[in-house]
């Protein structure tokens, strides 16, 4: 057995748990951050943007975020289910989350609305290949190593140790199946969700299948740290909720060039329209619609025209941080496999479109025709598509068979806004914080997109707190 004492103990080396391990350690604490796999990083090395509300650079873009403001939509976005203070103290900090990164080399260059018009602007991004995630990431680890944190790799959380009520450190499994006893004064779980635990998944989300929806990018993590939490005594936050993405297929990258546009129209199963194609902008709304689809299913159908308008105007802003680069000259040649793997079609009737999705071939016709009516009209009469998103659908037609794909859990340990984790009835787990998407009161059944970034925005944030509340509980004991 290998014995490790420090006064900041970190399980989980994502976000969360190097940016509470960077933070403790420039508070003055000895930490160690253990963490399960070979290398730290987690899902904070995915995300493209990190959310922040009055930071430094948006100033000087002159983008004025008012955090009154945007902490009472983000409320009534969940429609108040979620925690008050902890978001209050999240979104508060988040534009000092932004500086500080600055300060260890994250050289972030721009801040960009994520969905359109969106204002305040609060996604901030790094303009060269290198995705924002990953640069956040390398960044805090070397901060990390430069104060001193020791980094245990390969090291998984077992159990918490404690002394009567209080949290006294961690029991993990090295690599070889060594037992690693580590002794702390405050300890900090912070492990990812529990993407990769079907188990769980059903149990907090009873309306969802995880065989139907396959997996996005991102690593699966399968829950240890809230299963840890729980056995000590903490309570779980009653709502929950996951970060869904559609339309979506697997293995096609470049063909979300064309996926994801708003003059597309989707049909489900039995050939008929079910929403306002406009809504692909805010991917878990439509993730929403698509879920109530036979088989959660949905076929993204466009014209030869549409295609060629969206080659010709080029990828927007999001898309060219999110698609990469050289999908475009992918693009004829994916386009060809996916018809040759038969879940693309390019029809050239009604029948033909009819047979490749499976519905009745006047259902089909008709939806067509009725569509091209609302666009000769100028108003969707069923679901009021933004009239410059309507663009007549003629044949050739292509169509795609898409679905969701699922990226990560949101929702876990009831905490407070110092990330203590807490008792069903409310009372502190002695020695014990939460941060990152452990946590629960940060989210509620549908992921909020309008805060764009906040999955690692919140993460760094809740870390970093709950590292300055450790500190100064330790200090004054």
């Amino acid at each position: 057995m290998s014995e490790y004492s420090c006064d900041f103990l970190v399980i989980g080396g994502g976000a969360a748990g190097m940016a509470a391990a960077s933070q403790a350690a420039q508070e003055g604490l000895s930490v160690i951050v253990a963490e399960a796999n070979s290398a730290v990083g987690g899902n904070g090395l995915f995300p493209r943007g990190v959310f922040g509300i009055d930071s430094t650079l948006q100033k000087k873009k002159l983008i004025f975020a008012d955090t009154d403001k945007v902490f009472k939509d983000c409320m009534e976005y969940s429609h108040w289910k979620i925690d008050g203070r902890v978001i209050r103290a999240l979104i508060d900090r988040s534009g000092q989350t932004i500086d500080w990164l600055m300060e260890k080399g994250v050289d972030f260059d721009d801040v960009v609305h994520h969905i359109p018009n969106q204002s305040p602007e609060v996604f901030h991004i790094i303009s060269k290949d290198e995705n924002s995630g990953r640069v956040v990431m390398r960044k805090l680890k070397e901060d990390c190593v430069k104060r001193g944190v020791t980094i245990l790799t390969g090291a998984k959380g077992v159990s918490l140790k404690k002394d009567g009520d209080k949290v006294t450190g961690a029991i993990c499994e090295g690599k070889d199946g060594e037992s690693i006893d580590i002794a702390s004064k405050k300890t900090l779980i912070s492990t990812g969700g529990f993407a990769g635990n079907d188990e769980m998944v059903r149990k907090y989300y009873p309306h969802y299948d995880p065989q139907k929806v396959p997996a996005g990018p991102g690593m699966r993590h399968t829950g240890e740290g809230i299963r840890m939490a729980l056995e000590a005594g903490a309570g779980m936050d009653e709502n929950f909720t996951m970060e869904i993405a559609a339309p979506k297929i697997q293995g096609y990258i470049p063909l979300n060039i064309l996926l994801g546009k708003p003059s597309n129209v989707w049909l489900n199963m039995d050939g008929r329209r079910f929403a306002d194609e406009g809504i692909v902008y805010n991917f878990a709304m439509a993730a929403n619609a698509v879920a109530r689809q036979k088989e959660g299913t949905v076929y993204v159908l466009f014209s030869e025209e549409m295609k060629t308008s969206v080659l010709r105007d080029g990828m927007d802003m999001i898309e060219k941080i999110h698609i990469p680069e050289g999908s475009v000259e992918k693009l004829d040649g994916t386009i060809e496999e996916a018809i040759r793997d038969k879940i693309m079609v390019k029809a050239s009737n009604e029948k033909e479109l009819a047979d490749f999705i499976g519905a009745d071939v006047n259902v089909v016709r008709d939806s067509i025709d009725e569509y091209n009516s609302f666009v000769a009209g100028g108003r969707d009469g069923w679901f009021a598509k933004d009239r410059r998103y309507l663009s007549h659908l003629a044949f050739p037609i292509y169509a795609v068979k898409a679905g969701r794909d699922m990226l990560i859990t949101h929702g876990g340990v009831r905490v407070d806004e110092g990330f203590h984790a807490l008792r069903d009835n409310h009372s502190r787990v002695e020695g014990l914080f939460v941060a990152g998407v452990d946590i629960g009161g940060a989210d509620a059944d549908i992921y909020n997109v309008e805060m764009s970034g906040h999955g690692i925005g919140f993460a760094l944030n809740s870390g970093r707190i709950a590292a300055i509340t450790a500190a100064e509980e330790i200090r004054n004991a």
